[in-house]
């Protein structure tokens, strides 16, 4: 099968499942995986966010790879970004190497998620909806495919709030 044909199947299955997200349907793993998500954001304030961002990106860990847009992990963290946030150079190598340790490293994954996010909330002054935009879309955040990403987080968060997981 084309990997184009297999990418899309993917991002469709992964879009389906964020915008039919029923918090009262998850598992004990995907709740487990939640709950530990909440705890490493609440310092930050981004315990739902990250949560949201997590199923919309993943599926909660189910896909952990986007090959055309290179965004890796459970938050679909973009190498680039993760490569100069780090100050490596872009490298084959630093992106295999990146790219693995955000699949691979809960920690490091959502360490580089709060970074991203915490730089989008100080850019826009706290503004969720742009500050979630921004984290589809980078300075793109007006664009239509960044706010309707950031409306589909926003719905994520409130269910994900009337189960408070």
């Amino acid at each position: 099968m084309n990997l184009k044909i297999i990418l899309f199947i993917t991002l469709f299955i992964t879009n389906i499942f964020a915008a039919n997200f029923n918090a009262k349907q998850l598992t004990n793993e995907e709740i487990q995986m939640l709950k530990e998500i909440k705890a490493q954001g609440k310092k930050y304030g981004l315990s739902y966010t990250l949560m949201a961002i997590a199923i919309k990106e993943s599926s909660l860990g189910k896909y952990l790879v986007n090959v055309d847009s290179r965004d890796y992990g459970l938050y679909q963290a973009n190498i680039k970004t993760v490569i100069k946030r780090h100050n490596a150079k872009n490298t084959s190598w630093n992106r295999n190497k990146y790219a693995m340790r955000l699949i691979s490293d809960f920690k490091f994954a959502t360490k580089n998620a709060i970074e991203e996010l915490v730089y989008w909330k100080k850019i826009h002054n706290n503004d969720w909806k742009k500050v979630w935009s921004s984290y589809n879309g980078g300075w793109k955040y007006n664009s239509k495919r960044a706010r309707l990403y950031s409306q589909d987080i926003a719905k994520i968060i409130q269910k994900l709030k009337k189960v408070n997981v």
